[in-house]
C-alpha cells in the first residue's frame, strides 16, 4: 500500500470519528434537553383541595378529568418562548381547573430587559401574575359571532387562582401548580353547566409581571387552554393522584 493510501485511510478514520462524536454530543444535547424539561414530580399530580376530595369521594374513578391539545408555549415575537403550560386539566364535577405554569431561567433576563429593571430578579423570586379569562357565549344559537369584541353576545369572566403550589425546579426551568375555582370568581360560574349547554367558548390564561399587573393592558404572555371547538381528552388519574385523594 502506498504512503498515499495510508494517509487517505487514516484521515478516513479521523473524520468518520469526528462524525461520530458530534452525532453523540447532539444525542446528549438533546437528552439533557428533554430531561431537564420535563415537569418535576412536586407539580406533576393534582393538588388536593376539598372540593376536588368531595368531588372524588362521590365519583371515584369515574371523576372526569379532561384537558385539550393546544399550542402551550407563547409564540408572539415580544414573548417567544418566555411562559408555557405544559398541562391544564378540567375537573366539572370540582368546578375548578389547575394548570402547571412553566418559564424559563431566561425569561427572567429577558423580563429585566423588558422592564429596564435595574438587576436581573433571583429565580427564587415569586414574578408573575396568573389570572384565567372565560369566554361565554350570550347567544348560543349564533356560533358565528363566538369571537366579536362585543358584551351583547359574549360575556368575559375572570378568575384569579385560588391556590399555588411551592416552585418547583429543573435546570432550565420553574414551574407553578395553580388551581382556579370558578365559583371563586366575582360572578360565580359553573364548569359543568357551561360545558352541558356549549356555552363555553374559550378559557384563556393571562400572565403578568407582578411588578404590573394592570388588567386594563394587554398582558405580558397569554394561552389558550380550552376552545369549543376543540376535542375533549379525557385523562385518568395516576396511581399516586388516586392515593393522595383517598382512593
Amino acid at each position: 500500500m502506498s504512503r498515499a493510501s495510508v494517509i487517505f485511510k487514516r484521515i478516513g478514520r479521523l473524520l468518520k470519528f469526528l462524525i461520530f462524536c458530534i452525532i453523540l454530543t447532539v444525542c446528549v444535547l438533546l437528552l439533557w434537553r428533554v430531561f431537564s424539561t420535563g415537569v418535576p414530580e412536586e407539580v406533576e399530580d393534582l393538588a388536593v383541595n376539598d372540593k376536588l376530595s368531595a368531588a372524588y369521594s362521590e365519583k371515584g374513578d369515574e371523576l372526569y378529568v379532561f384537558s385539550q391539545v393546544y399550542d402551550d408555549i407563547t409564540r408572539a415575537e415580544r414573548n417567544a418562548g418566555y411562559f408555557g403550560i405544559p398541562e391544564a386539566q378540567f375537573i366539572p364535577e370540582a368546578n375548578q381547573t389547575q394548570i402547571i405554569f412553566r418559564y424559563n431561567n431566561s425569561t427572567i433576563k429577558a423580563l429585566a430587559e423588558d422592564y429596564s429593571l435595574p438587576s436581573v430578579p433571583d429565580r427564587s423570586e415569586e414574578l408573575f401574575d396568573l389570572s384565567m379569562m372565560l369566554y361565554i357565549d350570550l347567544t348560543p344559537e349564533n356560533k358565528e359571532d363566538n369571537y366579536e369584541k362585543d358584551d351583547e353576545v359574549v360575556k368575559t369572566v375572570r378568575l384569579v387562582p385560588t391556590s399555588r403550589s411551592e416552585k418547583a425546579d429543573s435546570t432550565l426551568y420553574n414551574f407553578y401548580r395553580y388551581t382556579f375555582e370558578f365559583d371563586s370568581a366575582e360572578e360565580p360560574v359553573d364548569l359543568a353547566q357551561l360545558l352541558d349547554d356549549g356555552s363555553l367558548i374559550a378559557v384563556h390564561v393571562e400572565i403578568r409581571y407582578k411588578g404590573d399587573p394592570d388588567y386594563e393592558k394587554t398582558a405580558y404572555g397569554a394561552l389558550c387552554i380550552y376552545d369549543y371547538r376543540r376535542e375533549n381528552i379525557p385523562k385518568e388519574l395516576s396511581k399516586n393522584e388516586k392515593n393522595i385523594l383517598g382512593g
